[in-house]
């Protein structure tokens, strides 16, 4: 390689000199012995090593004590026929060597009248976007939902003061613009940040109708974390994006904080780092943990995993509602403490059937007695939808069993198109769902889901069922 481009600049040096000095070699004569030192024999060495001289190679001509003009110019004459593969730089070398062998190449017939001018490309300046270092991307979003905080129950009795809202279901129309960039600034650095707008409106949220005093128009940075990589080590340093197991712990969402990653080869890693979840969800308080991850590559279609994450703060609380000896809901302050594992398996079946399942507990010291906190979620997914095809797609059918306390159902930073319950501490989930989702047109998906849910523990918390919860989203990318 470092052959190639030294010949590359010393060809562009001696064309340059040629061009300044303009005292280029001339005779009539075709059969005239061209000097060693010319610029002529850099310029047709590195047509031949461009590929463009086809049937040649530089001995043709190296291992010659004398060498014509005439044997030079069968060196261009040949690259005139691939001037198709030529590149901007290859143009202008075969355009000067055109005009200093226009006679020889006339006497072999394959000189046009005037050589077609070539424009000369600017020299690339050194900057991320001329040498296509930075990469733009973004994706948009407008989806509905109905009883989207699966925390409306129906069919039991409630106090006066609670009874209105806990017969009411709720509802938005939210829209989303998330705008990121990816850039290298070096060979073993990346860079990766993107900006999240979002709306929401016609949201009645169990206490008021069609409320639109939340999230409109708000920003926020979303993304923005620089990653060194060597070999098969990676450290990630800043808000980035995180993925747990499965997705039951954490699932596409951001994290504030730094990640070593280990890539073992044959579709296996190892992770660990420390974060501040609240850069997912706002909380009170900083909200800081321990995470780690496995996964384990049985062989190409089938892979299992191993999640952790364990918070180190208790000043966070939630307030739930259950019922009391009276019949009567009353609210209870619980802990916001979490340390989970997770047990997955992602298996492809065949070309059109993937098995998705993983169990998690939540061991955190201190949550309440008899605090529900193991849980379970599984998915079987039909079909093969690829997001840049138009017509392709996919159905799918959910179970899970979750206590209260095995999943974050307040921050809902997992992969569950449902919370997972009515918050951290609060009834838990129980029920199935089914889903479609359809490419509308190359990197544009339609998607609906429904869900049919009740308390993971019905005699604990005092009523059967939630409210159906629906979901219908429109999807694109750019």
């Amino acid at each position: 390689m470092s052959y190639i481009l030294n010949k590359k600049l010393l060809c562009s040096l001696a064309i340059a000199g040629t061009m300044i000095n303009s005292t280029a070699f001339a005779s009539e004569n075709p059969f005239a012995t061209v000097p060693k030192d010319y610029w002529a024999y850099t310029a047709v060495e590195h047509l031949v090593e461009t590929g463009l001289v086809d049937g040649y190679n530089l001995t043709d001509f190296h291992d010659k004590k004398v060498v014509a003009r005439y044997d030079l110019a069968q060196f261009v004459a040949r690259a005139m026929a691939n001037e198709n593969r030529a590149t901007a730089e290859d143009k202008v070398i075969l355009n000067k060597l055109q005009q200093e062998y226009s006679n020889e190449l006339k006497i072999m017939m394959v000189m046009p009248a005037e050589p077609a001018p070539v424009k000369e490309e600017p020299q690339a300046i050194n900057n991320f976007f001329d040498n296509g270092k930075i990469k733009w991307f973004g994706d948009a979003r407008i989806r509905y939902q109905t009883n989207y905080k699966a925390d409306t129950p129906k069919g039991y009795t409630a106090n006066v003061a609670d009874k209105d809202r806990k017969d009411k279901r709720s509802n938005r129309i939210q829209e989303r613009l998330r705008l990121g960039f990816y850039a290298e600034p070096d060979e073993n650095l990346s860079v990766l940040g993107r900006v999240k707008l979002e709306n929401t409106t016609n949201d009645d949220n169990g206490y008021t109708n069609n409320g639109d005093s939340g999230a409109h128009g708000s920003a926020n940075l979303d993304l923005l974390a620089l990653t060194w990589k060597q070999m098969d080590t990676s450290v990630t340093l800043g808000r980035q994006n995180l993925n747990i197991g499965q997705g039951l712990i954490w699932w596409d969402n951001p994290v504030d904080g730094i990640m070593v990653t280990q890539d073992l080869g044959n579709n296996s890693l190892i992770s660990a780092g420390w974060g501040n979840l609240t850069a997912e969800n706002w909380k009170d308080y900083s909200m800081n943990a321990f995470i780690a991850n496995a996964q384990i590559g049985v062989d190409d279609n089938t892979k299992f995993t191993l999640g952790y994450l364990k918070t180190n703060s208790n000043e966070n609380t939630l307030y739930n509602n259950h019922k009391n000896q009276w019949n009567w809901i009353e609210s209870s302050e619980n802990p916001y403490m979490l340390e989970q594992i997770a047990y997955g398996i992602n298996t492809q079946l065949s070309d059109k059937w993937n098995l998705t399942a993983e169990a998690v507990t939540n061991r955190a010291s201190g949550l309440p007695d008899g605090a529900q906190k193991n849980g379970w979620w599984t998915r079987l997914t039909y079909g093969n939808l690829k997001w840049d095809t138009k017509d392709t797609w996919k159905v799918y059918a959910d179970y899970m069993s979750l206590g209260n306390y095995s999943v974050d159902s307040t921050g809902w930073a997992h992969i569950l198109n449902t919370p997972g319950g009515d918050g951290l501490g609060g009834n838990g989930e129980k029920g199935y769902g089914l889903g479609i989702s359809y490419m509308l047109a190359d990197n544009t998906n339609l998607e609906f889901n429904w869900y049919k849910l009740r308390p993971y523990d019905s005699n604990y918390s005092g009523f059967s069922d939630y409210y159906d919860m629906y979901n219908l989203a429109l999807n694109y990318s750019f």
